[in-house]
């Protein structure tokens, strides 16, 4: 099956479909993110991060929470910011884009292609996840790469060889390559340049990506960082010092790569 074996009515029912699961991904993400707790933060779930009473339950609901309305705390006045909506309208535009990517390369394909939609769905989904969890508290948790990292080999293992293959190539590339980073850091400045979670981080994106398009995550994600750091000094909202995670922009690239690349499996 492909784009074009699709009728009208299915392709159209298809897309709407994979809108729908991208706004119902983005709020189960903006759920668990919100749930994560650090040395600084002490909230739960949709909670005011300044006073800790319960934000509007509308601020989670797809579009809604662009409304300034929907993100300010009754209590104390403070506005939340629009990382939920960004986040559920972005998944809810990769989600067609993916479904349209993976129909477009069907003919290459080892597995159906709602499988393959439905392994890049949820790794688009964690990745989301590590972005904002990266994003406001600076950390990448054990609970979000060791699981998937399991999950996705067993299921390489089981199912397709070939693809097993190709992602233990890009685990051993862009893990090794982080790892590397990491090690030089730590000698040149005796402190972690670069964090671990980094490299965790970067050997489950090896495995998810797969060779040969993690070439395409280690530049996009490299691309993307240094556009963004380098609008922040502009504006002076960021200075040299400024630590900027770089998990982000290894998340955002590693989705696009999922987007321009043909599937491995």
């Amino acid at each position: 099956m492909s784009a074009g074996t699709l009728t009208a009515a299915q392709a159209l029912l298809s897309y709407a479909a994979s809108i729908g699961a991208g706004f119902g991904a983005g709020t189960a993400v903006n759920l668990l993110a919100g749930r994560v707790q650090d040395e600084e933060t002490s909230v739960r779930g949709n909670q005011c991060h300044t006073c800790g009473a319960p934000l509007p339950a509308a601020r989670l609901v797809p579009l809604a929470g662009f409304r300034r309305a929907n993100r300010t705390c009754t209590t104390c006045g403070k506005t939340a910011s629009l990382r939920a909506p960004i986040l559920s309208l972005a998944l809810a535009l990769v989600y067609p884009l993916l479904l349209n990517h993976i129909l477009s390369s069907a003919s290459a394909s080892h597995l159906p292609i709602l499988v393959i939609f439905a392994i890049e769905a949820v790794a688009c989904a964690l990745l989301a996840f590590i972005f904002a969890v990266d994003l406001e508290h600076k950390l990448i948790l054990d609970i979000a790469v060791y699981p998937a990292l399991m999950a996705l080999i067993l299921i390489a293992a089981l199912f397709d060889h070939k693809a097993l293959a190709a992602m233990l190539f890009g685990l051993i590339i862009y893990g090794g390559l982080f790892l590397l980073l990491y090690g030089l850091g730590f000698l040149l400045y005796r402190t972690e340049a670069l964090g671990l979670g980094d490299v965790k981080l970067a050997l489950l994106i090896g495995l998810m990506i797969g060779w040969p398009a993690i070439v395409q995550a280690l530049i996009l994600g490299g691309l993307f960082g240094a556009a963004i750091s380098l609008l922040l000094l502009g504006m002076g909202v960021a200075t040299r010092r400024t630590y900027i995670p770089y998990g982000i922009f290894m998340a955002t690239g590693a989705v696009l790569a999922l987007l321009l690349t043909p599937p491995f499996w």
